[in-house]
């Protein structure tokens, strides 16, 4: 394994690469290594610039660039035999730099360390766990301004217009329940003056009365409210989760490419149910309670207008100590979040790669790492809590000394007359009910601060631009499907590393066409881009004369047939998988697939045949048996368009003589795209391509591309298949 290393150049040095001063500034560090980022032995050169990164080649050539401001950080991830190390962006993305063996780690961290200094200069990387990026998305309350606060909480406005009504008549409610929650307090003041100290039996019994209906219809109203909170929050959640879902069922292929899966089911049930509390009984809340603190506060005044003054300079006092506080809760509420996220993110790497960790004999590794990710967690969450642990207990001191003071001067005042003391009473009632809503307005504070925080992610899940757009007006494609045309077609995953180059190609209506090539050639990008799972960098694709990027995305979907080399089933039955892509399939149709597919004879040994279920991702199968009931999926679905990726790759040679069959009748009448490394699967077709570094350097019929003594007649050689082979194939 070429070594990994990092070398240092400084601003004074000599400019690594060719690079020059007119280009953006001499480099501030830099960081070698002999590795590529693909793990090819290339040599890779980074150059931190003060407002870009660059990555360059041994010649000095720019392969890639990435924004200072667009950067958050950088991790590194361990596979079974190796590591690399991803740039991470504050969308979301990630951008993979380095790659090295497990033994080379150093040398990624030293990298990451430079990617930690270069972009995050004047932060401390608080809340960060070790070896991780200290941004995360789920972490969005830092970076939350109170413009984002704004747009969070109008989005969410915006699910409450179907409402409207309910939420007029939980309004209606909160102000009577407020109204009813101000009267108790002066009734006692009434019971103690005009009741118990002058001696009316009457009058005390009445007000005692009118106390318990008072606070009957307090709880009463306070039920209902709840309950039409529940409700519309609930509902709103409900709504707001289809649209997640929806908006993701929406998004690219490249879109999850760049990001981890495991967050988006945080999103749609932690961020929802956040919003989904702040919804039903957030908002309600802490409306109720500022209306409550400005009523009682009037209360106070037209009670006694000098204790109510002193009380009056004594909340800035407390204003400063919640301005104090309150940051460093969010900071820890902010640390929480982020410890969690990782937390969420490595168990669902964990268990998607399980076979790969048990392959490797990693799992007392991965037990480690996941304690140290737990760990994190609980200290971060012991931490929040024993502040507020200890802040509740300051609070009621403080709450309780304010009272004892208002009763020592109002004490003081009832003895020198100027005062009754059913005013104290009620004064000093009113009064822990003022400080206990400023109490309980933080406590929502943090509620409010962590739904919004959760909505801004949310919205901008939903705000996410779809990469794949129709451009212009929606063209249908037409019917049988018509001429297939690769126009200058050029496409990469990342910039400057193109995966195809310039191809043009023509393929004609029922033609089967076969395509080869050596691994990494191009050839499934070719056909993803035939599916239109990503656009291409250059040149244009048509069918019967319609640009991919005008065409009705549904309408494509119809005409194309895929069988995927990578076979994904859902957990589900057998039928439940085939008649997947056919909403009305009968079981009859649905069993004349699987014959097709030669999928039928090992279904029906089958405890429970067709309704047999498959497990997650197909686990209670082998690898030919799920590419059987893909190709039967594909079958059902009867397209124009068939596209056939290494369709029997997972298959012995007697089913791949039987799938074989079945695709040759199938294709009859068809336009077929078929990838192949076994030549013997495709010296049927009509016309063979092949790929070589992203190019289409050959094509022509098997007898002339044979005889041709190019790459197809090497790689005829090279697999040792004889020309009698093709007889058996057939």
């Amino acid at each position: 394994m070429p070594a990994l290393t990092g070398s240092l150049t400084r601003a004074e040095d000599k400019p690594l690469g060719g690079y020059e001063e007119k280009e953006g500034g001499m480099p501030l560090d830099s960081w070698s290594s002999d590795l590529s980022e693909t793990g090819r032995t290339e040599r890779r050169t980074v150059l931190f610039l003060a407002s870009r990164l660059e990555v360059r080649d041994a010649k000095g050539a720019c392969l890639r660039k990435i924004d200072r401001q667009r950067t958050a950080g950088a991790a590194i991830r361990e596979t079974g035999g190796g590591a690399w190390l991803e740039l991470e962006l504050k969308d979301g993305g990630a951008v993979r730099l380095a790659m090295s063996a497990l033994a080379g780690r150093d040398g990624l961290r030293e990298l990451r360390d430079k990617i930690e200094r270069w972009a995050n200069p004047h932060r401390n990387e608080e809340g960060s766990l070790p070896g991780e990026s200290a941004f995360s998305p789920e972490k969005a309350e830092e970076k939350l301004t109170w413009k984002r606060r704004g747009k969070a909480l109008l989005g969410l406005l915006s699910y409450a217009a179907p409402h409207r009504r309910a939420i007029a008549v939980s309004v209606a409610v909160l102000i009577a329940g407020v109204g009813l929650e101000t009267l108790p307090p002066y009734l006692m003041k009434l019971m103690i003056d005009e009741g118990v100290l002058q001696g009316s039996t009457s009058k005390f019994i009445a007000i005692i009365a009118t106390l318990i209906i008072v606070y009957g219809l307090q709880a009463g109203f306070q039920v209902y409210q709840s309950m039409i909170g529940i409700a519309i929050g609930n509902r709103m959640m409900s709504h707001i989760r289809m649209d997640m879902f929806a908006k993701l069922m929406k998004l690219s292929v490249r879109y999850y490419e760049q990001r981890a899966t495991a967050p988006f089911i945080g999103r749609i049930q932690n961020d929802t149910a956040w919003v989904q509390g702040f919804l039903s009984e957030g908002i309600s809340q802490l409306a109720a309670q500022v209306i409550l603190a400005g009523a009682i506060f009037a209360i106070l005044f037209a009670i006694d207008g000098r204790l109510a003054l002193g009380v009056a300079a004594f909340l800035p006092v407390c204003a400063i100590v919640v301005l104090w506080l309150w940051p460093r809760i969010r900071s820890l509420m902010n640390r929480t979040w982020n410890t969690q996220y990782w937390l969420q993110k490595y168990i669902g790497e964990a268990l998607q790669g399980i076979r790969v960790i048990k392959a490797f004999r990693r799992e007392e590794e991965e037990k480690r790492r996941f304690d140290r990710y737990n760990e994190e967690s609980v200290r971060r969450s012991i931490e929040q809590q024993r502040l507020l642990q200890w802040l509740q207990p300051m609070i009621n001191l403080a709450i309780s000394g304010g009272i004892a003071v208002v009763w020592l001067i109002g004490g003081r005042f009832v003895i020198q007359g100027t005062a009754s003391l059913g005013t104290l009473v009620a004064f000093t009632t009113y009064l822990s009910m003022l400080l206990g809503q400023l109490q309980w307005n933080m406590n929502l504070a943090g509620q409010a601060n962590a739904s919004l925080a959760a909505a801004d992610r949310i919205l901008d899940l939903l705000n996410s631009e779809d990469e794949l757009p129709v451009r212009g007006t929606t063209m249908p494609l037409p019917k049988g499907g018509g001429e297939i045309v690769f126009d200058g077609v050029s496409f990469g995953y990342e910039n400057g590393r193109e995966v195809l180059r310039d191809i043009h190609l023509t393929i004609r209506p029922g033609e089967k066409l076969g395509i080869t090539g050596h691994t990494g050639a191009g050839k499934s990008t070719l056909l993803q881009l035939l599916a239109r799972f990503y656009d291409p960098a250059a040149g244009s694709i048509r069918i019967g004369g319609v640009d991919l990027k005008r065409a009705d995305p549904a309408d494509l979907r119809r005409r194309i047939g895929i069988v995927f080399q990578d076979t994904f089933l859902f957990d589900g039955t057998i039928a439940e998988n085939i008649a997947y892509g056919i909403e009305d399939a009968t079981p009859r149709k649905i069993m004349e697939a699987a014959r097709l597919a030669r999928a039928s004879a090992f279904i029906e040994r089958l405890p429970f045949g067709y309704d047999t279920r498959v497990g997650e991702r197909g686990v209670r199968l082998s690898g030919g048996e799920k590419q059987r009931i893909s190709i039967a999926r594909t079958l059902l679905l009867d397209p124009s368009i068939l596209l056939l990726d290494e369709a029997t790759s997972s298959v012995d040679q007697e089913t791949e003589r039987d799938i074989q069959a079945a695709i040759d009748y199938l294709c009859q009448g068809r336009t077929t795209i078929a990838i192949a490394h076994r030549l013997s699967t495709i010296r049927s077709a009509d016309r063979i391509a092949v790929l070589d570094k992203g190019r289409l350097v050959e094509l022509g019929t098997h007898e002339e591309l044979a005889a041709g003594g190019g790459i197809y007649s090497k790689l005829l050689d090279a697999r040792s298949e004889p020309p009698k082979a093709e007889q058996v194939a057939r």
